[in-house]
């Protein structure tokens, strides 16, 4: 069982729907791939086949072995596809940060088209706060960072700008209040903060006025506590509109809290194929 070629082709002959579709297939004539089965059959010392009329279908004994070879030829295939990457200069694993405040919808799209054109490519994704993706930057931990903060030392460029709103769960007291909500209502009521993830950090946001305050991890976190109706938080237009249990609240002068959403990578980062091709997707998506 050393060559596995005869295993392959075997299950394209029952895949494929009979010996000539996977002669067509494999470049092959028939009568090689019928040779080899039946020496398969030889080697293992069991039926593998049978004909039902025309047709050749496995046995029990053949369906059985058959499924146990399956996976291993895509393990064979998966690994030579990587071989075959890494031979052509493409990295095995792009490890990058996105600030959880960043809407997620372009980034999935981002990864999509990513993960059509490198499959093989592994992307250690980081889910960071403030100062967390600008600090795995300096210690080399990650290639490329997108969020709010600047990261010293690199050139960063704006992708597009994100407003930051009070909002909370459409019950609670600040929502249905009729007139619009001032400073002093804010700070009447628990916040909802997002602690920042950089080591030794207590930057937790620009609005930290609330003596009442709830400091979480994760931004999900944040927004289970918010629609359960015990605080308030500032968070991106995009997430309030996916969630209908939150409401924007409605300000005096119109306070928001904006800021760019930047793009920061290393040169060795932009200089592998897969990494290029990641930093001219997102370019792309937050052009459209």
């Amino acid at each position: 069982m050393d060559d596995l070629r005869p295993w392959r082709w075997l299950i394209g002959v029952i895949d494929l729907g009979g010996l000539q579709a996977a002669a067509d297939h494999f470049h092959r004539t028939p009568s090689t791939l019928s040779h080899a089965i039946k020496q398969l059959e030889v080697q293992v010392g069991l039926p593998l086949v049978a004909y039902q009329g025309r047709r050749l279908i496995l046995t029990e004994i053949g369906q059985r072995l058959t499924c146990r070879m399956r996976p291993v030829l895509r393990d064979l295939d998966g690994a030579q596809a990587l071989a075959n990457k890494l031979t052509q200069g493409v990295e095995p694993t792009l490890s990058i940060a996105i600030d959880q405040i960043v809407p997620f919808a372009p980034i999935q799209a981002v990864l999509t088209v990513h993960a059509e054109r490198y499959p093989q490519t592994r992307i250690e994704l980081y889910e960071t706060v403030l100062g967390g993706g600008p600090a795995m930057m300096k210690s080399g931990a990650i290639g490329l960072y997108i969020g709010t903060e600047a990261v010293t030392g690199l050139l960063m460029e704006s992708l597009d700008c994100l407003k930051l709103v009070p909002c909370a769960a459409r019950t609670h007291p600040l929502a249905q209040q009729a007139d619009p909500v001032s400073d002093a209502d804010l700070r009447r009521y628990r916040q909802i903060v997002i602690r920042d993830s950089a080591p030794g950090r207590l930057a937790n946001g620009s609005w930290l006025s609330a003596e009442q305050r709830f400091s979480v991890d994760h931004l999900h976190t944040a927004i289970g506590l918010i629609e359960s109706g015990l605080g308030f938080a500032w968070l991106p237009e995009p997430q309030i509109a996916s969630h209908p249990m939150l409401r924007a609240l409605r300000t005096i002068d119109a306070v928001a809290d904006e800021t760019d959403i930047r793009l920061a990578y290393t040169a060795g980062f932009a200089a592998g194929k897969a990494g290029a091709h990641l930093i001219d997707t997102i370019r792309a998506r937050f052009k459209d």
